[in-house]
């Protein structure tokens, strides 16, 4: 049988922007601009459908998308993927947007993020999930649950009620450090999740504003979220990114990239790869997990410049 991986969060209409020179307000800027689907759902489904063969993996994206133009495009690629949109809602007109601008250098200046149609339609979350779990307890088949930072409190506490770890592995991509305010100062919350935060969303979880390098925290995030098979890993940029499980500590220090490479996505393809090794190879170590990510993250970049 195949293995189940559900894929939870926002799909986006990616704007992005790139100045050929440094910005300065009120001044229009030379430069590009890019659309395409996005969001970290989209983005991690889309990974891992590069490398986890079909025979052996079936990947479902959940989430709430309009009916308009963009929609045909959205589903085409899910399709031309092998992703199941099976358990996509599709109502109203209205997709959810983000708009984003770079710097010259491919960092991301500023970005504006619209979620409302995932939103609106949580109800329809809330039923597919419910349907989703009582499939897989009744058979007890495992699955991976995967939820990115636009998953409300309210969806939130339903998985953790729902979703036990003896049938289902958990991970939790915030991908927005602001919407992580309601959990500050309470990292226990995420008790038996898998998390993929950075060092900003780590000191938020932890109420603090000391942790200044990666390995710190992700040692006290897993002393508050430790079961018998989680893991925490914490990135810093361009420094090292820590992950800590039962079995140690593994650091890695991210490729260099000396050009102006957009960045924009760099987090979820580490994610999907990091995932996507683990999954085809069990028992392999958590340090090999993450070098393999680091070095296939710098390869998408260069990709998909």
């Amino acid at each position: 049988m195949k293995k189940k991986i559900y894929i939870f969060g926002c799909i986006m209409w990616d704007i992005i922007g790139k100045p050929l020179e440094v910005m300065q307000k009120g001044k229009d800027s030379a430069g590009f601009i890019n659309e395409r689907p996005g969001g970290v759902a989209f983005n991690v489904a889309l990974g891992l459908s590069k490398v986890l063969e079909k025979g052996s993996f079936k990947l479902s994206l959940v989430s709430a998308i309009g009916k308009n133009d963009k929609t045909h495009a959205i589903r085409t690629i899910l399709k031309q993927n092998g992703i199941s949109s099976k358990y996509l809602i599709i109502k109203g007109t209205q997709n959810d947007r983000y708009l984003s601008i770079e710097t010259k250098n491919g960092e991301i200046f500023g970005s504006i993020n619209h979620t409302n149609t995932f939103l609106y339609y949580q109800v329809d979350m809330f039923k597919h999930f419910s349907s989703i779990c009582s499939a897989h307890k009744k058979d007890n088949d495992n699955a991976i649950f995967i939820f990115d930072g636009n998953c409300t409190r309210d969806f939130l506490d339903l998985v953790k009620k729902e979703a036990n770890e003896k049938i289902f592995t958990k991970y939790f991509i915030p991908a927005n450090f602001s919407k992580l305010k309601q959990f500050e100062n309470n990292a226990i919350y995420f008790k038996g999740f898998n998390l993929f935060i950075n060092l900003r969303e780590a000191n938020i979880l932890l109420g603090s504003k000391k942790l200044n390098n990666s390995e710190h925290a992700s040692k006290a995030i897993f002393e508050k979220i430790k079961t018998e098979n989680c893991l925490a890993v914490v990135t810093d940029g361009p420094n090292v990114a820590c992950g800590i499980n039962n079995e140690g500590v593994a650091k890695v220090r991210p490729e260099v990239i000396n050009s102006t490479l957009s960045r924009l996505g760099a987090g979820d393809a580490f994610f999907a790869y990091f995932l996507s090794h683990k999954e085809l190879n069990p028992k392999v170590s958590l340090e090999k997990s993450l070098n393999v990510a680091n070095k296939k993250t710098k390869q998408y970049l260069e990709t998909n410049d």
